[in-house]
């Protein structure tokens, strides 16, 4: 079997990947790859490997007649017409991330844990403010703003109970930027996930993500999406249910007039966003919209704030240092921060009770061994570690 330039082109294309990009995955130069494709040139066995893993697709493809990946399971509502997601080069994160989902499902059918029956149904007709009312009842999201002193801490809590509804949540920093988030839907309540990028973005910002992703799921859309852009119905819909959700319209007028917070220029503006925002736990952007929304603040401000995403004295990439002390966080810690209690307690459970192997998990999550010692010694302290066969509380 040779190798078939035309796959290389095909998968290119599918992938949405530009000819720099590709070129630079599989580290040869832009001429070279050109070249590959016309069949000039074939390409050495790092190279090929390269371009495997950035297209998320089996070496062999590379020498069959034809190959077809997988077809995206993601809508992209970054733009006014949706269209089915290009992973870009990003294919293989976003390869890994529904490897994980697809290998947890499984997990939990080997379990035999009970799964909800339902989760909220939404549509666009609904009234956000209203529907994110019964949302935040059921969460108790009054209660954890009342009982936690910091973004971080809400954003803990908040991801805690959305895992409880049977919602898997993981997060990671090694995204493109420009990608906030995704949903990936599933009409069994073992496979639903939602992905948040950590990329230059606080708790605060992550809190919103999960809120736009959650109206997603409900939607019963897999989808990606940018907090906030507003170039559709769906977009629109999603950051006004996460606006809704986490800064209650009447809650933040009384905080408006009680504090006397102004908004008469573009600085003072962000100075009240961003005390706002420290009380409502969430992104200083989030809070600028939501203002402009109701008509406190000027609609050009939360634009202009936004531009600057990215930049080292961007208010909501800022994190408060890190912990852990000086040897660093213990074995586990930054793999359940990763994974989320619910999928750590799925593959856990599963080791535990003999239904699934180290090597298995290794397979399917890319953890070494003793990252898995980890994850279960803390699984184990955290109480994650489910014996019977009908257990879900996390």
């Amino acid at each position: 079997m040779s190798f078939n330039p035309s796959v290389l082109q095909k998968l290119i294309e599918a992938r949405g990947l530009s000819v720099a990009e590709a070129s630079y995955a599989a580290g040869m130069s832009a001429k070279k790859l050109q070249s590959t494709i016309a069949g000039e040139n074939t390409p050495t066995k790092n190279q090929i490997i390269n371009l495997a893993e950035r297209l998320a697709v089996p070496a062999h493809a590379f020498f069959m007649s034809d190959y077809d990946p997988s077809p995206s399971q993601i809508i992209d509502f970054r733009a006014a017409k949706s269209v089915a997601l290009k992973y870009g080069k990003d294919a293989h994160r976003f390869q890994h991330i529904i490897e994980i989902r697809n290998f947890l499902a499984a997990l939990y059918k080997r379990l035999d844990w009970d799964a909800p029956e339902s989760l909220f149904n939404i549509d666009l007709n609904s009234n956000p403010e209203q529907f994110a009312a019964s949302v935040s009842q059921i969460l108790q999201l009054g209660k954890i703003r009342q009982e936690t002193n910091t973004k971080s801490d809400f954003y803990k809590l908040f991801r805690n109970r959305v895992e409880n509804l049977g919602i898997y949540v993981i997060q990671d920093h090694n995204f493109s930027p420009e990608i906030d988030g995704f949903a990936l839907y599933h009409d069994s309540f073992t496979s639903n996930l939602i992905f948040i990028n950590s990329a230059k973005r606080n708790h605060g910002v992550k809190s919103f993500t999960l809120a736009h992703e959650l109206s997603h799921i409900f939607g019963k859309r897999s989808a990606i999406t940018n907090n906030y852009q507003y170039d559709n119905d769906i977009e629109t819909f999603a950051n006004d249910f996460a606006a809704s959700l986490l800064i209650p319209r009447d809650e933040l007028i009384d905080e408006i007039t009680k504090q006397k917070f102004h908004f008469f220029d573009y600085n003072v503006a962000v100075s009240s966003a961003t005390r706002l925002s420290n009380i409502f736990k969430t992104s200083v952007s989030a809070m600028l919209v939501r203002l402009a929304k109701l008509g406190y603040a000027d609609n050009n401000y939360p634009s202009r704030f936004i531009a600057g995403f990215g930049k080292d004295s961007f208010l909501d990439s800022q994190k408060p240092p890190g912990g852990g002390g000086k040897n660093g966080p213990d074995p586990g810690v930054i793999d359940l921060a990763y994974l989320g209690s619910r999928a750590v307690s799925v593959l856990t459970s599963a080791l535990a009770q003999g239904l699934t192997t180290q090597f298995e998990i290794f397979e399917h999550t890319g953890l070494s061994k003793k990252r898995i010692d980890g994850l279960v010694t803390i699984a184990k302290e955290k109480s994650l570690v489910k014996e019977s066969p009908h257990a879900i509380a996390f």
